[in-house]
């Protein structure tokens, strides 16, 4: 196969090349056959003759009869290219009119281009990253690079008028003209004086109006017509209320008619504020429609008036599938694929990725491939859980994060427990990066169980990847590790520290456990504060109306801590922030306060969540009396 493209790629070189030397030569040979160019060509080298050039009439006829010899061997090589070029094309066409397609996405677009009754449109939609543009290329690329089919690929990329779109289509089209006449208008810029002239005279006007009926027209990035989405999107709003706005409101002795009070006016304040983004959103999604309108307007005209095919590629998860329905659909009649990724694609991408990533050290891209290939290969469905990674985009940019980030450790270091906990931990950034809801990451304990810490901070904890059912490697490496590429942070040389935090973390059995039931922790004697507010936070979810002796294992799980350090204060009040939400615990939270504050009177904690905020509040109070 790649033979045969290296020798197609060679012939059309060739092609290209003889094309317009034969016209040169064409031209050469006429400036002698011709009385007016002949003595034109006479006048300009005896004018050389006399001034420049000590030499006679008799050697340049000479000079020139020989390279006439070779004027005629290249066009009779042009000939004997073209008629080769003619039969190509006609045993290729001869051979696409029986291809059927070895796919269903192949045969249904036969189908599509081989149906001249039904002026309509191919439409291939899917996420982003699902290689849509890529597989439409290859499909063009295997059937219609010898067909004298002409296919004009568009991108749509910021086209949001028709005029706009009628100069890309133009412009494509010049660029893909490579006929004869084509080379003809660019060799006439090379003739003196009048060349110019010629060129602007003689040069033919290119549009979707002048080419041959049946020609293919790709319209790629069909979304990006505008930047904005079409289907509706969660997005921040111009008004917005915080916990820390409101936190002091019922101090006063008054408190309930004051909050009233101020709710209501909060109320009024909010729905003036929504009444001015539905005005904006609704003026700026019908500006984008009647964008999109536009380009659907031309493309009809396209396909019914001048019979042309076109196929559509757009983002369906951009668009919306309401509109995709009511325009595209509806309006163009589209046939409609849906590209999704395949387990050939992404086993393909981990392939793809490992081939073309060379490590300085032999040894340890060795390792990084067998663990990829042992561990990851075959285990593509847990990985491909969160949807992120259906997109093969984003699972290559895991891949890649994973590599580069490995390579950071000794090879001693990259044992398969290590690799498989240093994966998930990227995994789970990646996650969190795409959610954006990666702050609580950084109050994560290396060499903590993953699965833990997800259900503690986030409410439960996507299929994670293991070896062999083994249950220790799932263990967190450090944010500043696992969050190197995501972030773009600066690279941790201390990558030897690392592992051994990573292996000396006392806390994983105990975390094993209380996953799987939190009642688990009674009785346990390795315990700190995280897993207290796992018991904490577990009673409340289960509706547990049991009270516990918090208090003990409060005091308990202080003793892992060095109070005297207000960074210990600092990370336990910031892992409480990012786990726990209002007044719920409020007896929990006051007697823990008074534990952390002692020793720590003068001193603020940093933050403006809630939970600071109430921590900063009682100390104050505690102070003050």
């Amino acid at each position: 196969m790649k033979m045969q493209k290296t020798i197609e790629k060679i012939f059309l070189k060739l092609k290209t090349n003889i094309d317009f030397f034969a016209i040169i030569s064409a031209f050469g040979i006429l400036i002698y056959r011709i009385d007016a160019l002949r003595k034109v060509c006479k006048n300009i080298c005896i004018y050389f003759i006399t001034w420049y050039v000590d030499i006679d009439l008799a050697t340049i006829k000479n000079i020139y009869l020989c390279a006439e010899k070779l004027f005629r061997i290249i066009i009779a090589t042009f000939l004997v290219i073209q008629i080769l070029n003619w039969l190509l094309e006609f045993v290729w066409e001869r051979w696409l009119k029986k291809q059927k397609g070895s796919n269903r996405f192949e045969a249904s677009l036969f189908r599509y281009l081989q149906d001249s009754s039904i002026p309509r449109c191919f439409l291939v939609t899917g996420e982003w990253g699902t290689g849509k543009t890529y597989e439409v290329e290859k499909f063009f690329d295997k059937y219609f690079h010898h067909s004298k089919t002409k296919v004009y690929r568009i991108s749509c990329f910021g086209l949001d008028s028709r005029k706009e779109l009628v100069k890309e289509i133009s412009n494509t089209i010049e660029q893909n003209d490579k006929s004869f006449y084509a080379l003809l208008i660019k060799a006439m810029q090379f003739v003196p004086i009048v060349g110019g002239a010629m060129v602007k005279f003689f040069k033919k006007a290119y549009g979707y109006d002048s080419i041959k009926s049946g020609s293919i027209f790709i319209f790629d990035d069909f979304e990006r017509i505008t930047s904005r989405a079409i289907v509706k999107e969660t997005s921040p709003h111009l008004y917005k209320e915080t916990s820390f706005f409101l936190s002091n409101v019922t101090h006063g002795r008054n408190s309930i008619s004051e909050f009233k009070e101020i709710e209501k006016e909060f109320e009024r304040v909010r729905e003036s504020f929504q009444k001015i983004e539905d005005f904006f959103s609704y003026n700026l999604e019908r500006t984008d429609i009647d964008k999109y309108n536009i380009a659907i307007g031309l493309i009809n005209d396209i396909v019914e008036i001048y019979g042309m095919k076109v196929v559509i590629i757009c983002n369906s998860e951009v668009l919306g599938e309401k509109f995709i329905y009511d325009i595209l659909r509806s309006k163009l009649n589209c046939i409609e694929y849906r590209k999704i990724v395949l387990p050939e694609a992404r086993i393909s991408v981990i392939d793809n990725c490992i081939k073309n990533k060379v490590l300085i050290d032999d040894e340890k891209q060795k390792i990084i491939k067998g663990f990829l290939n042992e561990n990851i290969k075959y285990n593509i469905d847990n990985i491909l859980f969160e949807r992120q990674f259906s997109n093969l985009r984003l699972y290559g940019n895991l891949l890649e994060a994973f590599i580069i980030t490995a390579d950071l450790f000794d090879k001693k270091d990259l044992t398969k427990e290590f690799l498989n906990s240093l994966f998930n931990s990227i995994m789970i950034t990646h996650i969190a990066f795409y959610y954006k809801k990666f702050n609580k990451l950084s109050v994560f304990p290396s060499g903590a169980n993953i699965e833990f810490l997800m259900k503690l901070f986030y409410g439960g904890s996507p299929n994670l990847i293991r070896t062999q059912q083994r249950n220790d490697d799932v263990k967190w490496v450090d944010i500043k590790v696992s969050g190197y590429w995501i972030f773009n942070l600066s690279r941790p040389y201390e990558s030897e520290s690392i592992v051994e935090e990573w292996k000396k973390y006392k806390y994983y059995e105990t975390e094993e456990k209380i996953s799987i039931n939190f009642q688990k922790l009674i009785g346990e004697t390795k315990y700190n504060m995280l897993h207290v507010f796992y018991y904490q936070q577990s009673m409340d979810k289960y509706d547990n109306e049991e009270t516990w002796d918090y208090k003990t294992y409060v005091d308990c799980a202080l003793k892992q801590y060095d109070l005297t350090k207000i960074e210990e204060i600092q990370y336990i009040v910031d892992a409480m922030s990012k786990i726990f939400q209002g007044r719920i615990h409020e007896n929990f939270f006051e007697y823990l306060f008074s534990k952390l504050i002692q020793g720590h009177e003068n001193q603020e904690i940093i933050g403006t969540t809630y939970i600071h905020n109430m921590y900063n509040t009682y100390r104050s109070k505690k102070t003050l009396y």
